[in-house]
């Protein structure tokens, strides 16, 4: 596992829930158990965490403010737990004197415990330790089998705000120039973490494509472009980079996305998915990065991303637009950003996605002669084919938006991110409006980190190419 990269990801509420077991106000160390579900990918072990268990007072033999101890009995059920449904252990404990090091006797209280837990829980080899510090900080290591540690590489919790601790030996390398006016506003270290970071976008076309190019030129280290459909000569209004000669040759549009990041020669790596969102490769390659951009229309397409960001706790922007004109006569023009956290309100809950039509939606996708059937019969509303109108300036404008809102989340330029939930701007009325975090998704909140299942994201008829 030494030449693995290790990460750790923590929802802003399980995050939240963590610093209020383990610093209870009186000073003492205390101790938090953690299941946490997992993604494995090429070079990557990811953590989740999925539930955060206290310690039972109870359970405690000592709690000074430099030492704990505690019976481990009140575990088995969690171990149990764990080895039914696949889950990974994390043991959580506070340092409240602010000591950012395991001391010997976390050496030799983490090799029992985890040795206990190696033997219990069948085919998880991945569990962890992590000191959490009064200034928020975290310290973790992985425990292997042989009693061995081996320290995470990134931590990040994903709140109002994207926190990202970064443990990597390898430095990022020196700025190139061409983010040197990016360095002057964001600083070297955002600027070096935007090196580090894959960002998934979904939907490469009019606003899609406006999300790729600026991240392209700011640098991102990877972006993962899931799009299964080819240029058509009516997509060139909009599609930065396209050209008449790729619609005469129906050229894939994730293959504009890799052409064009050649020739800019920023050093961004382009990972093209011509595939559906609904589909094996596609969830996999999304599962394992940083942050996603949702560019789509469908309520359908939203409601699986959305998922998708829960399952593997992702932070989620999602970015869309509407015009409503008719022969020339211009009515409206409005779009919307959304800032997505796991754990939090979800684009259901916001009443973005309406869950009637993403079912007519889905049904289309997967068994289209039925959807037909249901359309004739009249059981199915909102999912008609239209053509859309579309201009550019307006997708340039909502894509900007987007991209900065990634920017905003990471660099803390803001003084209130929680306010900014959802941003929406009306061109025509001329008015600009925000809302703030709503309710828990009652639908989502339990699949928080729950990682790789199978069948995947807990959906049997998730589609596969192969």
């Amino acid at each position: 596992m030494s030449d693995r990269v290790l990460h750790l990801r923590i929802a802003g509420v399980m995050y939240a829930r963590l610093r209020a077991v383990l610093f209870p106000g009186d000073g003492c160390e205390a101790v938090a158990i953690v299941l946490a579900g997992r993604h494995a990918a090429g070079d990557r072990d990811v953590l989740l965490v999925h539930e955060v268990i206290p310690v039972p007072h109870s359970a405690y033999k000592v709690r000074t403010p430099d030492r704990v101890t505690w019976s481990t009995e009140f575990l088995s059920p969690l171990l149990e737990q764990a080895n039914k449904r696949g889950l990974s252990i994390i043991k959580f404990h506070s340092h409240p004197s602010g000591f950012a090091e395991f001391s010997v006797t976390d050496d030799q209280s983490d090799r029992e415990l985890f040795g206990s837990i190696h033997g219990w829980v069948d085919g998880v080899t991945l569990h962890a330790s992590a000191i959490l510090l009064p200034d928020g900080a975290l310290v973790v290591r992985a425990v292997l089998a042989d009693g061995t540690f081996q320290r995470f590489d990134r931590v990040t919790v994903i709140g109002d705000q994207i926190q990202t601790t970064e443990f990597m030996a390898e430095p990022a390398g020196e700025l190139p120039a061409y983010a040197a006016r990016h360095a002057l506003a964001l600083g070297e270290v955002t600027t070096q973490l935007l090196r580090k970071l894959r960002v998934g976008v979904v939907g490469s076309s009019g606003t899609g494509s406006f999300v790729i190019e600026e991240l392209l030129r700011l640098g991102v280290g990877e972006i993962v472009v899931v799009d299964p459909d080819v240029i058509e000569d009516v997509n060139i209004n909009r599609i930065l980079n396209s050209t008449m000669a790729d619609a005469r040759a129906a050229l894939l549009k994730v293959k504009i996305v890799e052409r064009t990041a050649a020739i800019l020669g920023t050093g961004v790596c382009i990972k093209p998915i011509a595939l559906d969102l609904a589909q094996r490769e596609s969830v996999v390659a999304l599962a394992g990065c940083d942050a996603v951009i949702g560019c789509m229309d469908s309520h359908d397409g939203r409601r699986l991303l959305n998922r998708i960001a829960t399952f593997y706790v992702i932070p989620y922007i999602d970015v869309g637009v509407r015009i409503d004109a008719k022969a020339g006569r211009i009515d409206h023009i409005s779009g919307a950003v959304h800032y997505i956290q796991p754990g939090q309100s979800s684009l259901l809950s916001r009443g973005v996605i309406d869950n009637d039509i993403a079912n007519a939606e889905a049904l289309k996708r997967v068994h289209p002669d039925l959807y037909r059937e249901r359309l004739n019969q009249g059981y199915i509303r909102g999912a008609a084919d239209v053509s859309r109108p579309a201009v550019i300036s307006i997708n340039g404008t909502f894509a900007s938006m987007a991209v900065t809102e990634l920017l905003a989340r990471l660099h803390h330029f803001r003084e209130d991110d929680a306010s900014l939930a959802e941003q929406r701007l009306c061109v025509t009325d001329g008015y600009y409006s925000t809302k703030g975090e709503g309710d828990p998704c009652e639908w989502l909140q339990d699949h928080v980190g729950r990682g790789d299942v199978e069948p995947l994201l807990d959906m049997p008829g998730l589609g596969c190419s192969r």
